[in-house]
């Protein structure tokens, strides 16, 4: 197979190894801190309902359409700050801002207050995902990128897995703390002062990438950024390839956070456990798992890269997605907890293994002056889909369908089970689109 064509313009040397993966340990860290806040949250869906009289679509809203809201209206703009300035500087900014509205929703005195917090939020893996991917493209070459990005992206189910153990801790520690009589938390509950204490990690690490020299922008467009209108054109040359990559990626979006979100309260209804025996179960299924199925992504697709084939990311993407379907829908049906949590390893591994092909593909056909905004775009669209439809859908069918807290069950079981093969579908259709654009560039 032929080799994708390559700018002449491209003489500089590639920064070494060590730095390389300096960066991509530095915007792991980032992209953690930003998952603590919004992973602890989902061991606290019974207090929180309680707190503020809500039912499970309610609940769904609040963790998916706060963070639809921001993206609609914010993330584009930051990929285009990602675009026309320091990107260290647009993630360090942004992680202070995050970690205070993360804080900010310890103190909300009603659900209205807590939703508008939990919009803020999103600022954190809006601009950690586009800065993190955009620097990455120029510092590995494109038939050694699979893996830094899947390292950087295994920071997603390391930062949950450890927010599940320890937010599960952290809640039964403050439960019979001092500090929330007599302690400088005193008169918060619980949840509120975990929400507090969890901002810390961001607002310790802004300050690096404040300080940060970013590598030099390389590849196709990379000394101007591009007006809108241009970014227009670059998506629309391209979206023969990038319409069915973003509807693909959306579903497998859709399916985690139905995971993510609704698996702690399917244990503590179903099978009777606690918020901490869930963040210890949950959370070490997707520190081994998780970070299991992203790596393994990375490596698989960089070997089919290094043999020529130029469709590997959306190869590895679609058909490792396929078995997710069967566990995920198997999953939540089990008879027991144990054997629920058996479910879940593969169907966790085999969920995460689309992000880093999904990352990876889209910076490998698109100049580097539009790879903020694109990127800003996909997140968007598997955002909007994913996190906004993904979480509600869920509570929509348990609330009005199956009317039964309990039967949350069968709504994560129909959601996963109708998703992952639509999702293949979409992406190896694809995939000739893909091929033809890494090999002729418009």
């Amino acid at each position: 197979m032929s080799s994708p064509a390559v700018d002449p313009a491209e003489r500089d040397p590639w920064p070494s190894a060590a730095r390389g993966w300096t960066f991509v340990i530095l915007f792991a860290l980032a992209s953690m801190a930003s998952q603590f806040d919004r992973t602890v949250v989902n061991l606290m869906i019974e207090p929180i309902k309680t707190e503020f009289s809500l039912n499970d679509t309610q609940f769904g809203m609040l963790q998916g359409l706060a963070f639809g809201l921001f993206y609609v209206l914010a993330c584009v703009p930051i990929g285009r700050l990602v675009d026309r300035y320091a990107r260290t500087w647009v993630l360090g900014l942004s992680l202070v801002l995050f970690s205070l509205f993360a804080m900010g929703s310890g103190f909300a005195r009603n659900f209205s207050q807590l939703f508008l917090t939990r919009v803020g939020v999103g600022v954190g893996e809006a601009s950690v995902t586009p800065a993190s991917l955009s620097m990455l493209s120029d510092l590995f070459p494109p038939e050694r990128l699979g893996r830094p990005v899947s390292g950087f992206l295994m920071s997603a189910p390391i930062g949950q897995g450890i927010a599940f153990i320890g937010g599960g801790s952290l809640l039964h520690w403050l439960t019979g703390s001092s500090l929330l009589t007599t302690g400088w938390l005193s008169g918060l509950a619980p949840w509120q002062a975990a929400f507090v204490l969890i901002a810390a990690p961001g607002l310790l690490l802004a300050p690096v990438f404040l300080l940060l020299r970013e590598p030099k922008r390389r590849g196709p467009g990379n000394a101007n950024p591009l007006p809108v209108a241009e970014v227009v054109r670059v998506v629309r040359r391209r979206a023969r390839a990038l319409v069915p990559m973003f509807a693909g990626f959306a579903l497998v979006s859709l399916v985690s956070y139905a995971f993510f979100i609704w698996t702690p309260a399917l244990f503590q209804r179903v099978f009777h456990w606690t918020p901490a025996q869930v963040g210890l179960g949950f959370g070490l299924v997707l520190l081994v798992f998780g970070t299991g199925g992203v790596y393994f992504a990375g490596w698989l697709s960089d070997r089919l890269a290094q043999r020529g084939r130029l469709d590997a990311l959306l190869t590895v993407a679609a058909f490792g997605f396929v078995g997710c379907g069967l566990f995920g829908a198997l999953a939540p049906l089990m008879p027991t907890a144990p054997l629920a949590l058996g479910m879940l390893g593969p169907a966790i591994f085999l969920s995460m293994m689309p992000y880093s092909c999904a990352a990876a593909s889209i910076q490998l056909i698109v100049p580097n002056r539009a790879r903020g905004q694109v990127t800003a775009l996909y997140i968007t669209v598997t955002t909007l889909v994913g996190l906004t439809i993904g979480p509600l859908i869920v509570g929509l069918l348990t609330d009005y369908v199956f009317r039964d807290p309990a039967d949350i069950r069968y709504s994560m079981a129909l959601v996963v089970g109708l998703a992952a093969p639509l999702m293949c579908m979409l992406v190896l259709s694809a995939r000739p689109h893909y091929r033809e654009l890494r090999l002729n560039p418009p």
